[in-house]
């Protein structure tokens, strides 16, 4: 099994990452290109199409993308647009943007200017959780629905919404449960493998991914996982990271065994409620509810969360990584590493380049802060919880 393994955790691989879209076309079927978490999958699945969350080319050159964006902006935009320019996606049928941050709406402008896909739509997404943004979303969930349901020329029933949307709660208990055996002292998963097996459940159909995850998991339940270190253990948080190669390097200092990303844990956290009468409802109250990206205002609830898993996991410190020039997950910074500190959390922040690279600074930067957990560490680790009020 553990080749079977291997194909999953390689499955968002820049020689993988596309074979599935390709099946799909190969049936006539649309492909859907997204850019956010927020967007719910669940619509796109209900109308016969595959979405599929762009990963931008994992090169270090983006001459191409330079000459739209300058290079002191977001690498994630700057390297999505570069693979939209080198064809790499030219199989997409059409894209879906959601406003999470500035770059995001100015990379949404250049695709718009160069006509890239004959569908482009764009969703708004609330900077806060309430009421109010609840009934707003799920109003941008119904003008999602007309714009596929015009594109396709498909109808997505009540029926089709609530069947997808139980494929997809299965694939969150699954992936749920793949992540709770990362809390043991020696977990099954390296938090390479672990990203790499979210980052495939992204660009695979869910009824195919359910299937291997679900013979994958006795596997895991046994697997003797061999790792060149089990201490510290760490959490790290960042968004818009979809390279496992950058948590294999962290790895080979200390054990990553859990995750707060938009790619990891954020994913598939928080089912949909099925039984709620109007499934549109509850589906747009699950993609706002979740503690989100920095762009969302209520940071208490992802320390909150963050607070809970250290207790859970075991965690013995917190490595950001922050895109550079990416100012939203720059300025929630501050407020986590505080907030850590306060409960006695070692924490430290590194900006990161969106593909591999500066590994030697990394490298002893990273080192030097386990190097400072060893001296400190404390069994046992208790946090104050009365620092998130």
């Amino acid at each position: 099994m553990e080749h079977k393994l291997k194909e999953l955790a390689e499955g968002n691989s820049e020689i993988n990452r596309t074979k599935w879209a390709m099946e799909w076309k190969k049936q006539g079927k649309k492909v859907i290109g997204i850019m956010s978490s927020y967007v719910p999958e669940e619509v796109i699945s209900a109308a016969g199409m595959l979405p599929w969350r762009i990963t931008g080319t994992w090169q270090e050159n983006t001459k191409l993308a330079r000459v739209y964006r300058p290079e002191s902006s977001c690498a994630y935009c700057n390297h999505v647009l570069e693979s939209f320019l080198q064809g790499e996606l030219d199989f997409l049928d059409g894209i879906i943007v959601a406003d999470i941050d500035q770059d995001l709406l100015r990379l949404w402008d250049v695709l718009d200017y160069l006509k890239a896909k004959p569908f482009c739509h764009f969703m708004h997404i609330p900077f806060v959780d309430s009421n109010l943004s609840y009934q707003f979303y799920t109003g941008e969930v119904r003008r999602l629905i007309k714009s596929l349901e015009a594109f396709g020329e498909v109808k997505i029933t009540e029926e089709s919404l609530r069947s997808s949307t139980e494929i997809y709660n299965k694939m969150r208990k699954l992936l749920s449960h793949a992540y709770e055996l990362r809390k043991r002292e020696t977990p099954p998963l390296s938090g390479a493998e672990a990203l790499g097996i979210t980052t495939a459940a992204q660009v695979m159909p869910k009824e195919q991914f359910n299937r291997d995850l679900e013979i994958l998991l006795p596997y895991l339940e046994n697997r003797k996982a061999n790792f060149k270190q089990i201490h510290p253990r760490l959490l790290i948080s960042s968004d818009t990271l979809d390279n496992p190669a950058y948590l294999s390097l962290i790895e080979e200092y200390c054990l990553v065994c859990m995750d707060d990303m938009d790619t990891g844990s954020r994913y598939f956290m928080q089912n949909v409620d099925t039984k709620q009468e109007n499934i549109v409802d509850a589906l747009a109250k699950r993609y706002i509810s979740r503690h989100g990206g920095p762009r969302t205002v209520h940071w208490d609830k992802q320390i909150e969360q963050i607070l809970q898993w250290v207790n859970d996991y075991r965690i013995e410190g917190m490595l950001s990584l922050p895109l550079a020039w990416c100012y939203p997950q720059q300025f929630r910074i501050p407020y986590l590493s505080r907030k850590l500190e306060e409960a006695g959390i070692p924490n430290i922040s590194f900006d990161r380049e969106y593909h591999l690279a500066n590994t030697g600074q990394l490298k002893t930067r990273i080192g030097a802060f386990v190097e400072m957990i060893n001296t400190k560490r404390i069994p046992g680790l208790k946090i104050n919880s009365e620092v998130t009020k």
